[in-house]
């Protein structure tokens, strides 16, 4: 039974790269094939990132210090796994929406639970393996076989590296079954769950910024770190020497796996049932009569998108990211814009002085283009779009209120970073004007291409919201050409700057952002609500 349950959240977890959501036929093999190289692609990078990150501390290698490289190593393996799946398991296992009708099969609750952690296993896996794997390689090639024996110590390597996702499965679950408890109890529960996730960003991104620092006084002060480990910190300090080959290590760090994981399950499988199936508190109000405000049509499917957006966390921190950030830089830019404006004024003593505004403009198309909220908005109607198709209304009054909306929560902050950065930076009236206005049109490119794209290949047939929020087709289309559009603006001046004037360049390609909202606009009220009403 558990063996099906799993296939079939698999089957679910990555039926985009096989199946076209809408017509439900498969994909060709080729498209399917490019699908799955444009993912390992991405891994690739995130692995040579952190097989970079290795090579900075492969002096302690050399130094007899294996042990504490694959103690740092497997607290960042730790953290990534965390941080990548944390998110998905709150939904995974107590927000699926297949949750009610699994348990009312006769089913045992337990088989349902420990199928749902079996996959996030997997996926927990596969983030500890963008570190853990580039971690092993880098401790071979920086001779790791001249301080300890090659066969028992790659084969610990292989056994910690499994019993590490067992850790990360264990810890991910228990932040998702209290999340999910807190949920019961909270009033405004998914608020809650977004400002803890928000602060959880906050505080790995402060550790990433500082990560560089932490390597150097790492490798100045190995000694004093390492014996606070092992003194501080014991499960660290066993995974370390499991990857050198320690035998005792590697049993007391499987068995703390293992015995965590056992009573994570315990404690989880008792709950799992009530928490699954409670609804949320509702609160004893003496009524008091009120009077209907009446709002048009436009107006309250706004309303209604902006409901959806705050409800679902994932939601939310996916395609509100930019949101937190944008601002954040606006307060960074004030502060220390003093300490890159020397390097500023020498670079507009130089030929390359035009690129300013436009790398300015292109990094705030960067952060944009990660709030493609538009782009699984028509797919999150899920089951429920009948209700809209049937209701009475213009269907180019709800692409207008969907784009309009997320342009709106983009638009605002960028803005802000914009009107900041420009002066802030000193850039001259004309690029002041040119980098607002392209900051703003970009906006709400990616809300009206988003829509477009969100529309064509709308997804309504999912059992969890993840699928359409980070799974989606539309939305890897939309991120990805909204940051290659991004480094085109700047990168095709440059290949271009002997025989191409730079004021010339930077309005041709904003009046180009313009005329691509426009077309993209254009389609989603016209083509885009064909397309809706064949949903």
């Amino acid at each position: 039974m558990v063996k099906l349950l799993v296939k079939k959240e698999m089957k679910n977890l990555f039926r985009t790269y096989f199946i076209n959501q809408k017509s439900g036929k498969g994909y060709s093999k080729g498209k399917t094939i490019s699908f799955i190289l444009l993912f390992v692609f991405l891994i690739i990078i995130m692995m040579g990132m952190f097989a970079g990150m290795g090579f900075g501390l492969s002096p302690l290698i050399s130094s007899g210090l294996g042990w504490f490289y694959f103690a740092i190593m497997g607290m960042l393996a730790l953290a990534l796994g965390v941080f990548g799946d944390v998110f998905n398991t709150y939904s995974m296992l107590y927000k699926a929406k297949d949750n009610e009708m699994l348990l009312s099969l006769p089913i045992p609750p337990s088989r349902i639970l420990i199928s749902r952690m079996v996959v996030v296993f997997l996926l927990g896996l596969l983030y500890e393996g963008m570190v853990f794997i580039p971690a092993v390689a880098v401790f071979w090639i920086s001779g790791g076989s001249s301080v300890v024996p090659v066969f028992p110590a790659l084969l610990y390597q292989i056994l910690v590296f499994l019993f590490l996702g067992i850790f990360i499965t264990t810890l991910t679950c228990i932040l998702g079954w209290l999340v999910a408890l807190l949920s019961t109890k909270l009033k405004h529960k998914n608020i809650a769950v977004i400002v803890l996730s928000v602060v959880f960003f906050g505080a790995y991104y402060f550790f990433c910024t500082k990560l560089s620092d932490f390597i150097t006084s790492l490798i100045m002060n190995a000694e004093a770190f390492s014996r606070n480990i092992r003194s501080g910190f014991y499960p660290a300090y066993a995974f370390g020497m499991a990857g050198v080959g320690d035998t005792l290590d590697t049993i007391v760090f499987a068995a703390f796996s293992t015995i965590t994981f056992a009573i994570c399950v315990y404690v989880l499988s008792i709950s799992f049932k009530k928490i699954t199936t409670s609804s949320d508190r509702s609160e004893k109000k003496k009524y008091t009569g009120l009077k209907g405000k009446r709002v048009s049509q436009y107006w309250a499917l706004w309303k209604l998108e902006g409901k959806r957006f705050i409800s679902i966390p994932t939601y939310a921190l996916n395609a509100g990211l930019g949101i937190i950030i944008m601002p954040v830089l606006a307060v960074v830019l004030i502060f220390k814009a003093k300490d890159v404006m020397p390097l500023l004024e020498m670079i507009k003593t130089t030929e390359y002085a035009p690129l300013i505004p436009m790398v300015a403009s292109a990094m705030m198309a960067s952060i944009i283009s990660v709030d493609c909220g538009a782009a699984p908005s028509m797919s999150l109607e899920g089951k429920n779009i009948w209700i809209l198709r049937s209701s009475p209304l213009d269907g180019k009054l709800l692409m207008r209120s969907k784009i309009d909306f997320h342009f709106s929560v983009n638009a605002f902050p960028a803005l802000i970073l914009a009107v900041v950065g420009t002066i802030m930076l000193k850039m001259e009236a004309l690029d002041m004007v040119l980098v607002i206005v392209y900051t703003l049109g970009f906006s709400y490119l990616i809300s009206s291409f988003g829509m477009m794209m969100g529309t064509i290949r709308a997804n309504i047939d999912w059992t969890n919201p993840v699928v359409p929020i980070k799974q989606s087709m539309a939305v890897m289309i939309v991120l990805f050409s909204g940051w290659v559009l991004a480094i085109a603006y700047p990168g095709l001046w440059y290949l271009m700057r002997s025989f191409m004037p730079p004021v010339i360049w930077k309005i041709a390609m904003t009046a180009l952002l313009l005329v691509l909202d426009v077309l993209t606009y254009l389609w989603c009220i016209n083509e885009g609500v064909k397309k809706f009403k064949e949903l």
